[in-house]
């Protein structure tokens, strides 16, 4: 059995996702200096007979900085996004997103 490492940063694994838009924020609220960027990433609702179809997850992706790594790009797209899980000392696990990938065109 091999020893945990936990020194390791582990690979990015990407998955292929419909991502609808991506949003920026800086400044202040409150007195709070906020700086974020959100993807907006499609997500399937429960077919639980209250829901079906399609909605809309805001994912946090760094500061807003990560804006520009969208340019040029038009909505909505297929992207290789990685996630990441990351928890606080309280034990509240929340999703990251880690890298974005455009997905190279195929030759055709």
């Amino acid at each position: 059995m091999a020893a945990l490492n936990f020194n390791q940063t582990p690979e990015l694994q990407y998955q292929k996702r419909i991502v609808m838009g991506v949003t920026k924020f800086k400044g202040e609220i409150q007195g709070s200096n906020i700086d974020m960027c959100k993807v907006l990433v499609a997500a399937p609702l429960p077919d639980n007979g209250d829901a079906k179809g399609y909605g809309v997850s805001k994912i946090s992706f760094g500061d807003s900085a990560n804006f520009t790594r969208f340019a040029g790009l038009t909505f909505p797209c297929e992207l290789e996004l990685a996630f990441v899980n990351e928890t606080n000392s309280s034990g509240q696990e929340k999703i990251i997103l880690k890298d974005v990938r455009v997905i190279a065109a195929s030759k055709g």
